[in-house]
């Protein structure tokens, strides 16, 4: 079973000996990293937990009086939710990284049978419990599986059982607990962010590219390719999609794909500033540009479509994102690594 969002190919970037990213002339790099905390980091990392806050309030709500309304609200806040957390995982570097923090929120696919096996057992479920068990036995993964896998009126039913309400709530407030942990860590790691002027592979700017271009070789592989078939398998599986019972598989991929523009293009500066910079044009950072709006086009063709029913009904389709999603990868790869003097590698890198 594939390990979710612990990403497994982890680009590690190592600046020569005769180049230093940190220290551009005439290019304030610290405002820069300060400027992806403020415009970019902090606003995201707040929404996310914001979210997550509010899925919790709504779970309850659902769990005390299970009826249609509470569920709908409950379904819309995991989407949510959801598309907060594909907008974060370009930023889960450093000390954020190290401690598998942000990894634990959303570990994809849920064990379903290890789900059921757990409600219907006589295992205490107390948050400690929760928190101590295999993550694809909690998280959003989970809560998604319990919220969509049936019908609305099959659902109801369902938490007409005390250990499966016990058990959505305690996964829910699992995840308020991790949530006010995340802004903890973000809160000591921020500054740090800011003033590290390190350079090869522990440097601010090379975390973020780094991850940039792990988080593509995720959305290439694990989000696309592989479910559909056309990485490592020819045969297509939709089980293995993020989020394909909620059919939201593709608005997280564009979720990802929106978190590593705006990163990459700030609001008053960004990553393209850095590379304009050293390169004294706007070639690359155009390439980037373009590319990214290709994905965007190309996820808007799929209509109402799920990726779940388009890798088996619109198999060029999806065949031309997963090439484009590539090729955007290969431009943060080669180019942007090759202006910033750094050499990707690869390293298994998996915190499940």
């Amino acid at each position: 079973m594939i390990k979710k969002i612990a990403i497994t190919i982890t680009a590690l970037l190592l600046i020569t000996c005769n180049s230093n990213t940190e220290t551009i002339p005439d290019f304030d790099i610290q405002k820069l990293r300060a400027d992806i905390i403020s415009d970019i980091e902090t606003p995201y990392t707040n929404g996310f937990i914001e979210s997550i806050y509010l899925l919790n309030t709504s779970i309850q709500n659902f769990t005390n009086t299970p009826n249609e309304n509470n569920l709908l609200t409950a379904k819309n806040n995991w989407k949510v939710a959801a598309k907060n957390y594909s907008l974060i995982e370009v930023l889960n570097i450093g000390e954020i990284k190290t401690s598998y923090i942000q990894t634990s929120f959303y570990s994809w696919v849920a064990n379903k049978n290890g789900i059921e096996d757990y409600i219907s057992s006589n295992k205490e479920i107390t948050e400690s419990n929760i928190n101590a068990i295999s993550t694809n036995l909690r998280g959003l993964a989970t809560i998604e599986y319990l919220l969509f896998k049936d019908n609305i009126t099959e659902t109801i039913n369902n938490f007409s059982n005390s250990r499966r309400k016990q058990y959505l709530n305690t996964v829910s407030l699992n995840l308020t607990s991790k949530a006010t942990l995340f802004n903890v860590k973000w809160n000591t790691f921020r500054n740090t962010f800011i003033e590290n002027n390190a350079t090869g592979i522990n440097g601010s700017v090379n975390q973020i590219v780094n991850q940039m271009y792990a988080l593509l070789e995720d959305i290439k592989s694990y989000k696309i390719g592989q479910p559909a078939g056309i990485e490592k398998t020819t045969i297509a599986d939709p089980n293995i999609l993020q989020a394909q019972m909620s059919n939201n598989s593709l608005s997280l991929v564009n979720s990802n794909i929106n978190g590593i523009k705006n990163l990459y293009f700030g609001n008053n500066n960004g990553i393209d500033d850095l590379v304009s910079a050293i390169t004294k044009n706007q070639t690359l950072n155009t390439k980037i540009k373009n590319q990214i709006k290709t994905i965007e086009n190309t996820i808007l063709q799929f209509n109402t479509t799920p990726l779940k029913t388009a890798i088996n009904t619109k198999k060029e389709l999806v065949k031309t994102l997963y090439d484009q999603v590539k090729q955007l990868l290969i431009l943060i790869k080669t180019d942007v690594a090759s202006t910033l003097s750094v050499t990707v590698t690869f390293t298994d890198n998996d915190g499940d």
